[in-house]
């Protein structure tokens, strides 16, 4: 019996919305005839997620060279904000796991460590600033862009994103006021309750940040940017994901060092305790630190290879 084409045009949600209203219903029914009557298999599903995402990628910019090169590099400098959304995450866990290290070593081992911490602390702030300089640039721009009329794109995900941030801003503060009565061990995992509220409310946070990200890669598809400017913003994404590198570079130092000096601090266990270096909370945030940095220069790469093309053009 053969599967009727609505059985398939789910598939359809892996291509970006012009594909679909363009090429669509052709699709589903070129699926239907290589099919055959047969039922998809997880692979031949997989294979026509993997087309759709690259469609994305070429309406994105962020692979080929369907786009201008100016967009290229505006979606280049967005791959690299993105990244550093996610690479925020990562801080943030680094700062929990972080927490009151110095205490736990042992007198005269913290150099390297303190040094480390100290750079990623520094250099963080940075990165804040280059973001935050990033949107200062683009700010005219933006409101000339809401004065012409694109509140009206904007309003609804501003409005989710402002919702957002305040219901995890009120859930915020019954849980700092929690944590004040614990103990810094009870605080690093041994209250399982609050171990769990910890990560619900990072969850919570990471879904504000990307919502605000959302934010801010709609509004920078659609605002115009003369080409001064573009090279600024292509300057500071630049910026931004060499910070993000020596972050990760630093992250690395500090996990080697308290590996080395002071392993029970990884394991929460007690002063002076042998233990592995390799724990589950900061191998993820090592990983998603790399994986944020190694993104953010591939974006590097497609600005520079876009801007190479539009000084040519």
């Amino acid at each position: 019996m053969s599967r009727r084409p609505s059985d398939l045009t789910g598939l359809l949600a892996w291509y970006p919305p012009a594909w679909r209203g363009r090429y669509g219903d052709e699709f589903v029914a070129l699926m239907e005839d290589e099919l055959n009557g047969r039922r998809p298999t997880i692979r031949w599903r997989a294979s026509v997620a993997w087309s759709g995402l690259r469609e994305r990628g070429h309406e994105a910019g962020l692979v080929g060279d369907q786009l201008t090169p100016s967009r290229q590099v505006r979606a280049g400098s967005l791959l690299v904000l993105c990244s550093w959304t996610a690479f925020t995450l990562a801080g943030a866990s680094y700062a929990k796991l972080s927490e009151h290290f110095a205490r736990s070593m042992p007198a005269g081992t913290r150099t390297l460590a303190q040094g480390a911490f100290d750079a990623v602390v520094l250099l963080a702030f940075a990165g804040a600033a280059v973001v935050a300089l990033g949107t200062i640039v683009a700010l005219p721009s933006f409101v000339r862009f809401v004065r012409a009329g694109g509140w009206r794109t904007m309003g609804r995900p501003v409005a989710v994103a402002t919702l957002l941030t305040a219901f995890v801003g009120a859930l915020a503060i019954p849980f700092v006021l929690w944590a004040h009565h614990l103990t810094s061990w009870q605080r690093s995992g041994a209250n399982g309750a609050y171990a769990s509220a910890f990560v619900g409310l990072a969850v919570l946070i990471g879904a504000v940040l990307a919502q605000w990200t959302a934010v801010g890669v709609t509004a920078a598809r659609r605002i115009d940017l003369s080409r001064r400017l573009l090279r600024v913003e292509a300057s500071l994404a630049t910026t931004l994901a060499a910070l993000m590198v020596a972050i990760a570079g630093s992250t690395a130092i500090w996990w080697g060092a308290i590996g080395r000096d002071a392993p029970w601090f990884l394991q929460g266990t007690a002063t002076g305790t042998s233990g592995s270096p390799f724990t589950v909370n900061i191998v993820l945030t090592m990983a998603l630190m790399v994986v944020a940095a190694s993104t953010a220069l591939y974006g590097v790469s497609r600005i520079t290879r876009s801007w190479r093309a539009l000084s040519e053009a």
